[in-house]
């Protein structure tokens, strides 16, 4: 049932989610425990497997991403990149083929900011106005888009993210950053806040270990002076039981990487942090880590030959 907050808002009469990311699972239960009964919810997505367990949810079937469009007045994207939607937009069955009313895509996936707001100008000319582009990429772990925790920064004009904003919010905390492709660069920041502190307490917990210390204790006293890190929250259980299955991916940090990369680069920022931190998640996705959680910096860290320097006299 919908929040006391919730029936305050006006929401959509149907919402969409196209997609088969790893948060389409938890973000589709949530919408369909937090929206009112009366909003219906449809899904599409090429992964067979999600798609069944999408349906049992409660969720209706989609025959494609025009059917998607058709009757849904609200759409999620759920997809890794801006490719993957665009393999879902045009022809006879595309989504753009579907639209015949106004219609809002929010776009939870990842892409470089120029790229997104061509899409978006593209889109709206192609239907005459009536599809209107928010970009909203989730960040956040599954527990936390099935409990509406995700932290969403939207770029969209103010108008539109008051439109948009009676679903996000069910999601999770928003803040509007600016205008479309805006998201993508405050998404790429956070997430290399979150793969350098991942990287950094790999490296620490590497070096404790090695120097003798007790891992556990260690980790009690980062968290002392650290107090209220997630990732440090987080990493903690990872470390000590050596579990690495994905809350978040190490492989889902490349792209966002790449979007601060080239925004670095464009900005003249000399950001030599962000090239060492992303020369090692391009390692372990060279290496068959990328579906590993974030913390697995730690195991393959761990793993490496230690190099050990002599003092000098």
């Amino acid at each position: 049932m919908p929040t006391g907050r919730a029936r305050d808002r006006t929401f959509p009469r149907s919402v969409g989610v196209l997609g088969h990311g790893f948060l389409a699972e938890p973000v589709l239960r949530r919408l369909l425990r937090a929206l009112p009964a009366a909003t219906q919810i449809f899904t599409y997505g090429r992964d067979p497997d999600l798609f069944a367990q999408l349906l049992q949810l409660g969720a209706e079937r989609a025959a494609s991403p025009a059917d998607l469009a058709a009757r849904s007045q609200y759409v999620i994207v759920l997809l890794r990149t801006l490719d993957d939607l665009e393999a879902d937009l045009s022809g006879p069955s595309g989504l753009e083929a579907g639209i015949h009313s106004p219609t809002v895509l929010v776009v939870g996936a990842i892409s470089t900011p120029d790229d997104l707001r061509n899409l978006a100008g593209h889109l709206l000319e192609k239907t005459a106005g009536l599809l209107r582009v928010v970009d909203a990429p989730l960040s956040g772990t599954p527990a936390a888009a099935a409990d509406g925790e995700l932290s969403i920064a939207v770029g969209a004009s103010p108008g539109l993210y008051r439109e948009a904003l009676p679903v996000l919010e069910l999601l999770g905390s928003c803040v509007r950053v600016g205008g479309v492709g805006s998201a993508q660069i405050a998404n790429a920041c956070e997430q290399y806040v979150i793969a350098a502190t991942a990287m950094a307490l790999g490296e620490a917990a590497v070096i404790a270990e090695r120097a003798g210390l007790d891992l556990a204790r260690a980790l009690h006293s980062w968290e002392l002076s650290l107090a209220g890190s997630r990732v440090l929250e987080a990493a903690r259980g990872k470390f000590l039981k050596r579990d690495f299955q994905p809350d978040l991916s190490a492989g889902a940090a490349l792209a966002p990487l790449e979007v601060a990369t080239q925004q670095a680069w464009r900005t003249g920022t000399s950001a030599r942090l962000l090239g060492n931190v992303r020369e090692l998640f391009e390692l372990l996705d060279r290496a068959g880590m990328s579906s590993q959680d974030l913390t697995s910096t730690y195991q393959y860290l761990a793993a490496q030959h230690p190099e050990r320097r002599e003092a000098q006299g």
